[in-house]
């Protein structure tokens, strides 16, 4: 009886601890779903945190390739503003050249002016006058190419005439300073052919030197000028 008796305590001791070990491993379970859920959410905001960091960090790269882009673009345009001032500064530094040239020619115009009408003089017979100064001038410029034409001709004439007469041929002065080429040579016939000719003051039977490098090399007579 008293073994049964002990027996059932143990029994009912074991029962009491299983029941024990039960309930503080169904609390520590419990617990650790607890902890599992929080994880989870904690876990699923870190998640959705982190792709709102990526999604905010792409965000700012973006702005500041919009920005680097902005900015040489306005790098550029300023670079392209401070040329076209420059380029605007010269052209008012020439108009305001040209505009102090102008004032001084027509100062100077002015005296003039004043200076004619100090005379009684018309500005309609300056003008006239002067038209015939310029025509005066060329005419005269014409005039002294002929006369020149002219004197190489008859300087020309007069040494044939020489010649022909059977006197002591003169010496023939050519112009001083006279530079020319060698244009054409012909060893067989013993000639050659200038680039000068009358309108640089070419005489016949003139005498000129043919150099080389500096060396002489022969001297020519003059035997025809065009």
């Amino acid at each position: 009886m008293l073994l049964r008796i002990s027996l059932i305590v143990a029994l009912a001791a074991s029962i009491g601890t299983l029941v024990l070990s039960h309930v503080q491993v169904a609390g520590k379970i419990n617990t650790l779903q607890t902890d599992l859920a929080n994880t989870q959410q904690q876990l699923s905001r870190t998640q959705s945190d982190l792709a709102k960091a990526r999604r905010d960090a792409q965000a700012a790269k973006d702005l500041a390739d919009k920005t680097a882009k902005e900015l040489e673009r306005t790098q550029q345009e300023l670079q392209n503003a401070q040329q076209w001032a420059q380029q605007q500064q010269q052209r008012a530094d020439r108009a305001e050249k040209e505009l102090n040239r102008v004032r001084t020619d027509l100062t100077k115009a002015q005296r003039d002016l004043a200076a004619w009408q100090v005379l009684g003089v018309p500005v309609e017979e300056i003008q006239h006058r002067l038209a015939e100064l310029v025509k005066a001038r060329e005419t005269i410029a014409a005039l002294q190419q002929e006369n020149q034409l002219l004197l190489r001709k008859a300087n020309n004439l007069r040494t044939r005439l020489m010649v022909y007469e059977g006197e002591q041929e003169p010496k023939v002065e050519l112009p001083e300073g006279l530079k020319g080429k060698v244009i054409a040579v012909d060893p067989k016939w013993d000639f050659v052919v200038l680039d000068i000719g009358g309108k640089q003051g070419v005489l016949e039977r003139g005498e000129m030197l043919v150099s080389r490098d500096g060396k002489l090399v022969a001297k020519v007579r003059i035997t025809r000028v065009e």
